[in-house]
């Protein structure tokens, strides 16, 4: 009978680690995926609830929140600002929304990516600037101007804004 040691062998560790190394190389781009995706459909939601709040401000006050027709947003060179009254969509909160969304990236808001809001009183577009991941074809989010790197809601008069 042979007797045999504690511990592995060398290539025994090599099998272990060759099938740990495939395991991770199966496991990491599902584990992005996932995150990904979780992260656009907050994005989604986060339209959706705007726009939702934005159609009960307008019911309310009979227009839309204005920024005079000038972009406002989170991001450094829209102004930078912030999610609360005095945030990117001027009076949205606390009466419609406890809060303006911020992108559930914490890599943004930065210079040019980021939320952004324009309206001018009567129409409105509300966009998330360079901050989605995926471009589904029929995406109901698509935006004209920035096909390729943002999602939007608007009203029908600011669509192509």
């Amino acid at each position: 009978m042979i007797k045999r040691q504690a511990g592995f062998t060398i290539i025994e560790m090599l099998i272990v680690v060759t099938i740990l190394a495939m395991l991770a190389g199966i496991l990491i781009p599902v584990l992005e995926d996932a995150a990904q995706s979780s992260r656009d459909a907050r994005r989604s939601a986060d339209l959706k609830n705007v726009q939702s709040a934005l159609e009960s401000y307008k019911r309310t006050y009979g227009t839309y929140p204005s920024t005079a027709d000038a972009w406002w947003g989170d991001m450094t060179n829209n102004g930078g600002y912030g999610y609360d009254a005095a945030g990117y969509i001027p009076g949205l909160v606390p009466e419609f929304l406890p809060a303006l969304p911020k992108d559930p990236d914490s890599r943004y808001p930065d210079a040019d990516n980021g939320y952004m809001y324009r309206s001018d009183g009567t129409d409105y577009k509300f966009v998330l600037n360079g901050t989605p991941e995926t471009f589904p074809a029929g995406n109901p989010f698509y935006d004209p101007q920035r096909a390729t790197t943002a999602w939007q809601v608007s009203s029908p008069g600011g669509y192509n804004w």
